[in-house]
């Protein structure tokens, strides 16, 4: 009572002083006063309204970038004019592939045209692939956690809200080229047999429900052994069934398609660039490697002309769908994480990168690290260039020394020819003199024996006709001789 009291004789004295007050003031500082409080509160009117017009300007700009996933967007996006349309197969584009096009080969300047002639069938790690920009919305049918077993039967829903299930999104996107990035949830499955059986049977019903589209079966992904998905998914088991789908590939004459290679480090696990930090899957590095390894590797005889758009609808994790349990290894402790990484909200996806931004860091600062990112990226690439100029420059003056030499080793060998071809006509000119020589020595050899000849025949004919009178006159004496002895014995005779 006593305090009730005390607060009323306070009130009072209170009111009393305020009419004292308003009694001692004349009426030209009642009006002052007046205008004050009136223009103060006018004041804090219009200030409280350009404050909200301002929210309300905000507001209205972050829904315009943004997507409700009921359908009921504001986004542009939705409006299918804008929507980028993936090409629909026809007769003649299908391909059988052979033993050596089986795995996709390599293709010089592939353009990114190529993919709006693909879609993609896939999971988690497909759901990546469009949140992260990669895809278009429209182009992927896929759904985090969703196994090969139960891809048929399930009923899709993508960022713009759209349902599908395999059948209605074939019925409507029957591409020249159909990816399949399956196999990884449920590859736990205890029975091989029901593995590779329920696998084959959608490749059937993907072939049947699209005739005319090229089929493409990606190997699965390496893993982290050591994640926390370690006890669903191991690399040894990736390792068994990759041979198993580039096996089927071969047998239907598909295609296969070999992102593994690209994705492995060589102690056999996910390389720690491309790991999103749970071991199973990726980050944007990892995404963009996948990306650019599509685009180059090509189903062969598909165009790549054209521009590559992709119309962006942000995901609402309030709507997205999530298959859970032993196949994907997705339970209620794993569900935060992964939505945060699906949803692009991860302050680090590659736990590998000591220098990875924090929840801390404001916009100025990554805006910096962008900016360095960026220039320390342009500086490698200048060093990258350079280094290819100087590799070429010394490829270039390598090959003209070579070309050098090689002229010089032509002059040596054809000055060495011609100084053979000089010592072989001195020595044949030699050879012709001597020979011209011998004849000629021969010739006077031979006229002189005849002249020698000649004068030996004249002496015996004079030597004959001496020694003929020598005869004849030995003959004659001896006749005389020989008459005189005939003589004498005739005296003897006849005396």
């Amino acid at each position: 009572m006593k305090k009730k009291k005390y607060r009323k004789l306070r009130k009072d004295k209170n009111s009393n002083r305020f009419e004292e007050m308003m009694q001692s003031l004349g009426k030209r500082e009642i009006i002052i006063i007046s205008s004050v409080i009136f223009a103060v509160t006018l004041a804090i009117i219009l200030l409280m309204a350009v404050r909200k017009g301002y929210m309300d300007n905000g507001f209205s700009n972050v829904v315009s970038e943004e997507t409700t996933v009921d359908g009921s967007a504001s986004n542009a996006a939705l409006d299918g004019e804008d929507m980028p349309v993936v090409e629909t197969a026809t007769e003649g584009m299908k391909s059988e592939s052979t033993p050596d096009t089986t795995v996709l080969a390599k293709k010089e300047g592939a353009k990114e045209g190529y993919l709006n002639r693909c879609v993609f069938l896939g999971d988690s790690r497909t759901v990546a692939m469009v949140n992260y920009g990669f895809f278009n919305d429209d182009a992927a049918l896929a759904q985090i956690g969703i196994s090969h077993p139960a891809f048929a039967s399930n009923t899709f829903i993508n960022n713009a809200g759209k349902e599908y299930t395999l059948k209605s999104y074939l019925g409507s996107h029957q591409a020249p080229v159909i990816y399949i990035f399956l196999g990884v949830n449920g590859i736990n499955d205890s029975s091989e047999e029901h593995y590779r059986n329920t696998f084959l049977t959608l490749i059937d019903s993907v072939s049947d429900m699209a005739p005319n589209s090229n089929i493409v079966l990606a190997s699965i992904g390496p893993v982290d052994d050591n994640g926390i998905y370690k006890n669903t998914v191991q690399n040894a088991w990736i390792d068994k069934y990759n041979e198993f789908l580039l096996e089927t590939a071969k047998e239907k004459h598909i295609f296969y398609l070999n992102i593994a290679e690209i994705l492995k480090g060589s102690n056999g696990q996910v390389k720690s660039e491309y790991n999103g930090g749970d071991g199973l899957h990726y980050s944007v590095k990892g995404c963009e490697a996948i990306f650019r390894y599509i685009v180059e590797h090509p189903v062969p005889k598909i165009s790549d002309e054209g521009e590559y758009v992709v119309k962006y609808i942000k995901p609402n994790p309030k709507k997205v769908k999530v298959t859970m349990g032993t196949d994907s290894g997705i339970d209620e402790d794993k569900l935060q994480g992964l939505m945060d990484m699906m949803m692009g909200n991860t302050e680090n996806q590659n736990t590998s990168d000591a220098g990875a931004q924090s929840s801390e860091e404001t916009e100025e600062e990554l805006r910096k690290k962008q900016e360095e990112e960026e220039k320390k990226k342009a500086e490698e690439e200048e060093k990258k260039k350079a280094e290819e100029e100087e590799k070429k420059k010394a490829e270039e003056e390598e090959k003209k020394k070579a070309e050098e030499e090689e002229k010089k080793k032509a002059e040596e060998e054809e000055k060495k020819k011609a100084e053979e071809e000089e010592r072989k006509k001195a020595e044949e000119e030699e050879r012709k003199k001597a020979e011209e020589e011998e004849e000629r020595k021969k010739a006077e050899e031979e006229e002189k024996n005849k002249d020698n000849a000649s004068e030996e025949g004249s002496d015996e004919e004079s030597d004959k006709d001496k020694e003929k009178d020598e005869s004849g006159e030995s003959s004659s004496e001896d006749t005389e001789e020989d008459l005189s002895n005939q003589s004498e014995e005739e005296n003897v005779n006849n005396p």
